[in-house]
């Protein structure tokens, strides 16, 4: 099962990879972004795989990869709780993931009409993913491990 997360998880973080990659290639990240067809379904595209990854880590791997490494023994247990053991652990800053968290729920409650709105966005979920890489980093540590 842990296995099988792992694998989704390089998945979603590849197809989410390959368009913030895209994205930094860009000439210019500013307001003109928008005026292209191509880089708004771009952007859409990486935001959407963004916050997929980040509610597959948080709500579907991270318990179960603490059960595995016999960290918890059961899965009733809260977040608060979770993040603390991932934080001693060294797989999550507590903080940053909370940070990853505001972002993905910000972006899934947004719908921004203004590109200035729309750029602050894309900038926050840029800065996020960036922080998602380094937790990937250290799953694929933990993975070797187990």
């Amino acid at each position: 099962m842990l296995n099988k997360q792992i694998e989704k998880i390089e998945k979603l973080y590849q197809n989410t990879k390959i368009d913030y990659d895209e994205i930094m290639n860009l000439k210019d990240i500013d307001l003109n972004i928008f005026n292209d067809t191509y880089n708004i379904r771009l952007i859409n595209n990486f935001l959407f795989n963004f916050s997929k990854l980040q509610d597959y880590i948080g709500a579907k791997f991270f318990k179960n990869l603490l059960y595995n490494l016999k960290e918890i023994d059961t899965f009733s247990i809260p977040m608060k709780d979770v993040l603390n053991i991932l934080e001693k652990l060294e797989i999550v800053n507590k903080q940053e993931w909370e940070e990853i968290r505001e972002i993905r729920n910000f972006l899934s409650h947004e719908y921004p009409d203004e590109n200035e709105e729309k750029l602050e966005n894309l900038l926050l979920a840029l800065r996020g993913f960036e922080k998602i890489e380094k937790i990937i980093y250290k799953i694929k540590e933990y993975k070797n491990a187990i």
